[in-house]
């Protein structure tokens, strides 16, 4: 899928302000490791236990079961 960075910037402006860091921090990582730009995408078709893991997954974090990057950086650093 491509899109351009004017469909980034549009997409960003959507965002929850709760999601911001989330985002910026995804945002931060790439441009600090450029290289990793060379990793080939992923364009294998979803399976069925891969649609139930994202529902799943999206269920789990609507529900605030999920846990913080942040909190789980901090506990790494520990």
């Amino acid at each position: 899928m491509a899109v351009s960075k004017k469909e980034l910037s549009d997409l960003v402006e959507k965002l929850s302000d709760k999601d911001v860091p989330l985002v910026a921090d995804l945002i931060y990582r790439l441009i600090s490791h450029p290289l990793d730009s060379n990793i080939p995408y992923d364009d294998e078709p979803l399976t069925d236990n891969d649609i139930k893991a994202i529902e799943k997954a999206r269920l789990e974090f609507k529900n605030g079961l999920t846990i913080n990057l942040k909190d789980i950086e901090d506990e790494l650093r520990n």
